[in-house]
């Protein structure tokens, strides 16, 4: 399945919240219990901060996913909100783009989190990445590549 990205928008808003609803509310309820407002004002203030790096997914022209990256401070490569919407999720679209992800960031530390019971951390590992730290909900993750 093809996929690419377009720059989000600030009018992306709906749609990022959405995919976010769809992809990690189950999370969000069962550890901190999900609240609109809240989750509306993280979702505000991710976008203030990252929009620049936010990236849709497209597929066929229809927009399934969001995937921010960007490199911080000290120079390492940060993969931040990664999410496809659930029914274009195990078609292979998540492992293209992390492999180029990687291929583009050989001599760099490219690292995550994702909540630790997210069925995605298999899609990490398999594709390099090691826990390297965790909180009581995240596994912090990390894949340094040698070539």
């Amino acid at each position: 399945m093809e996929y690419n990205f377009r720059k989000s928008e600030e009018a992306d808003f709906d749609f990022i919240y959405e995919l976010k609803e769809k992809c990690f509310r189950w999370y969000v309820e069962k550890i901190y219990g999900w609240n609109e407002g809240i989750q509306r004002q993280f979702l505000t203030n991710e976008m203030a901060k990252h929009l620049p790096d936010m990236n849709i997914i497209q597929c066929e022209g229809k927009d399934i996913g969001l995937f921010t990256f960007f490199y911080d401070e000290n120079g390492d490569a940060c993969v931040s909100t990664f999410a496809i919407m659930p029914e274009y999720q195990g078609k292979g679209i998540g492992t293209r783009i992390l492999t180029k992800v990687l291929e583009e960031n050989k001599d760099k530390r490219v690292y995550l989190q994702t909540f630790r019971e997210n069925p995605a951390r298999n899609l990490y590992q398999r594709m390099g990445f090691q826990k390297y730290g965790e909180t009581e909900t995240h596994w912090l993750m990390e894949c340094q590549q040698n070539d």
